[in-house]
């Protein structure tokens, strides 16, 4: 056989391999995603309003169109909760609370919000924290061998996703989720500087104030997010810079 196209045979069939691989690990990110979006979704029910949900899904699926990960089951939505944070699941569930969205004003100020937790998804930042952790490996195993067992699973799942919710990442993830972020956001035609204006919000709000508790507790100051930010900006991220503009006015959550 020429040695040609026994080595091309083999790269085919590595490759096909490395694929497989790929989908099966997408497939329990997914499935590990849906279970924190439950998980959520128990505790704070979506705000009722269905023409915001929908503002904030076509603008959030535009912005993950713009990430290496489009293929994702993206969704989002809006918590309807006066905590003012936002948070992610593994395989492209996002969520921003009620108390956030409505200390934004503008469109590019929500962009920035959703970028950022975009990135989180993207880098993958607290699906690698789960499998690390021996209960997430147990779980895993699990999830292979009863996959019909939801309810099962749900239990194991809440523990392991509640400590890592909790506790938050490390601030190097943050800091490179506020970079990715901007990147991403001037890849959808936003302001990539409008993050600047969200933290200068967030810290102009009183740190002991119970709706950001759990912000602060799990993030860097806003101050030190505005200085590493200002750094990537004078350095790698000056190229995905836009020009300041006048942005679009958010669309106000209705009170039934």
């Amino acid at each position: 056989m020429n040695r040609k196209i026994l080595n091309f045979g083999v790269f085919l069939f590595a490759l096909s391999i490395s694929i497989t691989a790929a989908e099966e690990t997408n497939d329990k990110e997914i499935l590990a995603g849906d279970q924190v979006a439950a998980l959520y979704l128990g505790t704070v029910d979506l705000i009722a309003d269905k023409k915001v949900n929908e503002y904030v899904n076509l603008l959030g699926r535009h912005l993950a169109d713009q990430t290496e990960r489009p293929e994702l089951p993206w969704v989002f939505g809006i918590l309807d909760t006066d905590s003012v944070n936002a948070f992610c699941a593994p395989g492209g569930k996002v969520f921003v609370t009620r108390g956030l969205y409505q200390l934004l004003e503008t469109e590019d100020e929500l962009a920035a919000v959703l970028a950022h937790e975009l990135a989180h998804v993207v880098r993958q930042h607290h699906w690698q924290i789960i499998k690390k952790q021996q209960a997430a490996t147990q779980m895993i195993a699990k999830m292979q061998s009863n996959m019909n067992n939801a309810n099962d699973l749900f239990t194991q799942m809440n523990g392991v996703f509640t400590d890592v919710m909790t506790k938050g990442l490390d601030k190097g993830a943050e800091f490179e989720a506020d970079r990715d972020g901007a990147v991403i956001a001037a890849r959808g035609g936003y302001n990539s500087s409008a993050l600047f204006d969200v933290l200068a919000k967030l810290d102009g709000l009183k740190a002991d104030a119970k709706s950001v508790e759990l912000l602060f507790q799990t993030h860097p100051t806003p101050n030190q997010r505005i200085d590493m930010l200002s750094i990537a900006f004078s350095t790698e991220l000056e190229a995905a810079a836009l020009p300041a503009r006048a942005g679009s006015m958010l669309i106000k959550i209705s009170v039934p």
